[in-house]
């Protein structure tokens, strides 16, 4: 099990990655877009060269040669895509570290670890992949690991120099090939040492910024134990180089503290943080920088001391007597073993400065390659630590093998000549008749990483249980952990329900995309436990169908990464690209977002699709009863329309960006004004208020002539385009849209003219009698006729009125 509990129980409530990663939902979509792109690429040239046939060997030649450039492109774009991911996290945890800093939460700062350790995830699936598919992917089909190959037999050269034979062993032969197992290792071992190189690098960067604890001593120490030899003369001592040793082995219940004790306490701080430096550069592979820094530091006979390692060559340079420092190396570190270990319980040793001599113990175990007493060591205080140390012994026992048949191998000519003069550096006592020497694995990785059991801590021995130190441990191993791995970080991102696993959840579905693009054979053998359901009616779906599903079902919750969701939708089957981009687009409503996704899913769907997607979204969204709730980027309400309502006139909208959708837009707005006119009705008193939807709807949120450029796309495409709609039915759909439009015209001029008839009166009253009746005959004739004149006049006005609007009716 690759997670905190011990069982498939626990699974449910191991969280993985806590805290917010919003900000790189981008780049890893930007990743993934260039590396489809490529392969869609490396698919048409793979394509173009199997078209073009040809008998001749010149065209065959030329094929060969194109399909060379397009595996060398293919790997180019594999290799641009993982390196692509590593960058992403290793910057996305030095930000957060240095954000963070010393006052960062827990959340904030498991985000950066977790960033880092999925970032050395990435880097080690570089490492692997830059040997090849098989290197990458160990034996993952059930293949038996090849046997670790030697490209020449070192006893057969005997007057070749130890260092040409290393070279003429380990190296690659003629044809740039190296043993796989080798291969793998060195790769392994090289990417170790960055990432330890990496960490060296970042605490030199914060050096003396928020720490109380140096990596280096102080700028101005140029001289060995500058204090301890000013007390020494001050008390007319003497010091001699080997006073630690002698105090070491002199006595066996010596402790760290008290080795150290004739150094004065500045001295030994800073002694301590010097070999600290040393040991970090020896594990990042800078061994030339380490010999630098404890030369400028006053001690070159150290430097001196440390590189005995290198095996002798034609010129004169390196070691003659190698194995014998190698073993010296042996019997000093088992002895320094033995003092670093004693008072150093796991509790104790995490922390950041130990005493001087564990940090030289350290070096002189990775020197004569100890892995046992390397790991009881507490300076070995990480994973990666412990990794390294199994690695570079691992490596070094393969040279030390090569080394050691060739030295036999001189020695038996030397035997059978019985020359006074064998060939210069040949070793005779190279090994004590009761020495032998440190086993290997074979270049075994899995059977290498099995020696970190052994550790005193459980950082070590299991990496704190972090799933992406359990993932580079599965990579190395191959074969069947590699399979297990995945389908266990399939389980618990499908089963997890807090969303602050999503960034674990995005590394799993890379991966799982991935390895379905250049394996898709392994791909397919992926599946979920027998426990564990993905729900729903996904149980048929392959684990990557189902890891994008479940992805793409939290992208989709969040507004800020719908522009990720399309290419991840592009990846499904069809069937599962309609019914997840259909559910996704019906809660979009901003008219940008809206004409993003579609952009997008005409751009990265096969062709066509984005149209039968809009179908299904628009139908939805016109016969759903779903309670109407206020979505972000939705437009207002008109005046007098149900928000229900005016959500579904504007779903017409969807099929009105593109003209060769507005056949389609043309059978739905006809659609809704048929549900509309149905629900409600035509009263017997038509007024304004009836029909208001309708009538919104086709005058101000329809195109002007939405129906015949419907039918002339339908003309354009008839019999090309399959799923169209045809002429036929796109002239009845127009004839019945403008029908539907005269009858709701007709409507609102007879509700006009009822309006008319009802604020209107032919009756008039007259003010221009005189009060009290004062007036003569003559005076009531005259205004009687005036009167009269004017109520002829109004009703003439009122007939007009009543006449034009009847004439509109």
């Amino acid at each position: 099990n690759y997670y905190d509990g011990d069982d498939h129980g626990d699974r449910n409530t191991a969280h993985v990655i806590i805290g917010d990663d919003s900000d790189s939902y981008g780049p890893y979509h930007n990743a993934l877009l260039t590396f489809l792109q490529s392969r869609e690429r490396l698919s048409k040239a793979y394509s173009a060269v199997q078209v073009e046939d040809g008998d001749d060997d010149d065209a065959m030649q030329e094929d060969n040669e194109e399909l060379a450039e397009a595996n060398a492109a293919g790997e180019e774009a594999e290799m641009k895509f993982l390196s692509s991911l590593a960058e992403i996290c290793l910057l996305r945890g030095s930000q957060d570290g240095r954000n963070g800093g010393r006052s960062a939460t827990a959340p904030a700062a498991g985000l950066c670890e977790a960033s880092k350790n999925e970032g050395n995830f990435w880097d080690l699936m570089t490492a692997l992949r830059e040997g090849g598919t098989d290197s990458l992917f160990y034996c993952v089909n059930g293949e038996s690991p090849p046997d670790l190959l030697l490209n020449n037999d070192p006893a057969t050269m005997v007057a070749t120099s130890p260092a040409e034979v290393l070279e003429a062993c380990l190296g690659e032969d003629e044809n740039g090939n190296t043993s796989l197992p080798l291969q793998r290792l060195n790769a392994a071992l090289s990417w170790i040492e960055a990432c330890l190189g990496r960490n060296f690098d970042e605490k030199i960067a914060n050096e003396y910024k928020n720490s109380s604890d140096p990596i280096l001593p102080p700028p101005g120490r140029r001289t060995m134990w500058p204090a301890t030899v000013e007390s020494m003369k001050r008390k007319g001592g003497k010091i001699h180089l080997d006073a630690p040793l002698q105090h070491m082995f002199g006595d066996r219940s010596t402790s760290p503290a008290s080795v150290s004790s004739f150094l004065e306490s500045e001295d030994e701080a800073n002694e301590a943080r010097l070999l600290r430096a040393c040991f970090m550069l020896f594990q990042a592979g800078r061994v030339e920088e380490a010999l630098k820094l404890v030369s400028d530091c006053g001690q070159p006979w150290r430097a001196a001391s440390w590189i005995g390692g290198e095996p002798l060559s034609s010129d004169g340079s390196g070691n003659p007597t190698r194995a014998f420092w190698k073993k010296q190396c042996r019997q000093i570190s088992k002895q320094m073993a033995r003092v670093t270990q004693v008072g150093n319980s796991p509790q104790e040793s995490t922390r950041s400065l130990h005493s001087s001599i564990a940090y030289e113990a350290a070096i002189l175990c990775l020197l004569s390659d100890d892995v046992n007493n390397a790991l009881k060591n507490p300076v070995f205080q990480t994973w990666e630590s412990g990794v390294h140390a199994v690695l570079h012994a691992e490596r070094g026992i393969i040279v030390d093998e090569v080394l050691m048949a060739h030295n036999n191998a001189r020695i038996e000519a030397a035997e059978e000549s019985q020359t006074h003069f064998p060939y210069v550096g040949t070793e005779f006592d190279a090994l004590d008749a009761t020495e032998t020497a440190p086993e290997g694995c074979d270049g075994d990785l899995g059977a290498a990483l099995e020696q970190l059991d052994s550790s005193l801590l459980d950082e070590v021995r299991e990496g704190s249980g972090d799933p992406f130190r359990n993932g580079m441990s599965s990579f190395l191993v191959g074969q069947n952990a590699v399979k297990e791995y995945i389908e266990e970080c399939a389980a618990l991102s499908i089963a997890a329900q807090n969303e602050d696993e999503a960034c674990f959840l995005r590394f799993i579905v890379h991966l799982v995309i991935y390895i379905d693009s250049v394996l898709p054979d392994f791909s397919s053998q992926l599946s979920l436990p027998q426990d564990v359901s993905a729900g729903g009616d996904s149980n048929d779906d392959s684990l990557c169908e189902l890891l994008l599903l479940k992805y793409i079902s939290y992208l989709s919750t969040r507004r800020d990464l719908w522009p990720h969701v399309a290419l991840y939708c592009s990846l499904l089957s069809v069937d599962n690209i309609l019914e997840t981009y259909s559910s996704f687009l019906i809660n979009v409503h901003s008219d940008q977002e809206r004409k993003m996704a579609l952009q997008q899913a005409r751009d990265l769907f096969p062709e066509g699709l984005d149209c039968c997607i809009l179908r299904n979204v628009v139908r939805e969204m016109i016969i759903s009863d779903i309670p109407w709730q206020h979505a972000p980027g939705e437009e207002g309400t008109p005046a007098g329309v149900n928000s229900a309502d005016a959500r579904k006139m504007r779903s017409i909208h969807w099929l009105c960006y593109y003209p060769e959708h507005w056949p389609d837009a043309l059978v739905c707005s006809n659609q809704l004004l048929r549900i509309f006119l149905l629900t409600e009705g035509v009263g017997t008193e038509p007024s304004d208020s009836n029909l208001l939807a309708c009538k919104i709807f086709c005058d101000k949120m329809l195109p002007d002539d939405l129906a015949d450029v419907a039918v002339m796309q339908c003309e354009q495409n008839d019999g090309h385009v399959p799923s169209s709609i045809s002429l036929p039915m796109s002239q009845n759909l127009r004839k019945e849209y403008i029908s539907i439009e005269r009858f709701l015209n007709a409507h609102t001029m007879y509700a006009q003219f009822l309006d008319v008839l009802a604020n209107t009166s032919p009756t008039h009253s007259s003010k221009s009698k005189m009060a009290g009746g004062t007036q003569n005959e003559f005076e009531k004739g005259i205004a009687d006729k005036m009167e009269r004149n004017a109520f002829r006049q109004k009703k003439t006005g009122v007939c007009k009125i009543i006449t034009k609007a009847a004439s509109r009716a």
